[in-house]
């Protein structure tokens, strides 16, 4: 008996939020340091996405951008006490400076039929993603993976819960399948690399 899109949806959104715990864990540990400009455009872009999520949008995506709001300003809030105090380079200027341009776009867009407001909340969140992508690949032994690949597999099963697939119920479980495999991949690479135990790939 197949399972219903619903139930693979739910499941999705569950390992998504969970994505957050092992990440909580690791600042605390020491052993992540998120960088705050990204967490700070995400926390910001995920209100977006969540406003902009039309009425008509499945009760799937609904749930999966709620969760997009809350993980990253619980991150974010974490960054103040526990990440690094350094202060932002032309990079993650540039990147908060365009990010913030986007969502206020998006203000004034944020009316518009169609996808038009998800796609300038995507360029907005891509902005955030800027940095934290320098950091994974230049750095990668200073971020843990699980939590990222925890996310990819989140929304790669959320495609399949979607229920009507068009371009606005696809554009953001999508986007985020991409972002966090272009994210958890230097990661992972890193450690089979290096032979590093499953173990220490957790947190």
């Amino acid at each position: 008996m197949p399972i219903e899109k619903e139930t693979i949806g739910i499941i999705a959104q569950m390992i998504v939020a969970s994505s957050i715990i092992p990440y909580v864990i690791s600042i605390f540990r020491g052993t992540v340091k998120p960088n705050r400009v990204s967490w700070f455009i995400w926390s910001i872009v995920g209100f977006t996405f969540w406003l902009v999520t039309p009425d008509t949008a499945d009760t799937i995506t609904k749930m999966l951008t709620f969760t997009f709001m809350i993980n990253p300003t619980i991150v974010f809030i974490l960054t103040l006490f526990k990440g690094e105090n350094t202060h932002p380079d032309r990079l993650e200027k540039f990147s908060l400076t365009i990010g913030l341009f986007a969502i206020c776009v998006w203000y004034f867009a944020r009316e518009s039929a169609g996808i038009l407001p998800i796609f300038i909340a995507i360029v907005a969140d891509f902005c955030a993603l800027i940095p934290t992508l320098r950091f994974v690949y230049t750095s990668p032994q200073e971020e843990a993976p699980l939590a990222w690949i925890l996310f990819f597999v989140g929304f790669s099963l959320a495609l399949f819960g979607v229920e009507n697939y068009n371009l606005l119920n696809l554009a953001l479980p999508s986007y985020m399948l991409f972002g966090s495999l272009f994210v958890a991949y230097p990661l992972v690479r890193y450690r089979l690399k290096m032979k590093i135990p499953l173990r220490h790939w957790l947190i």
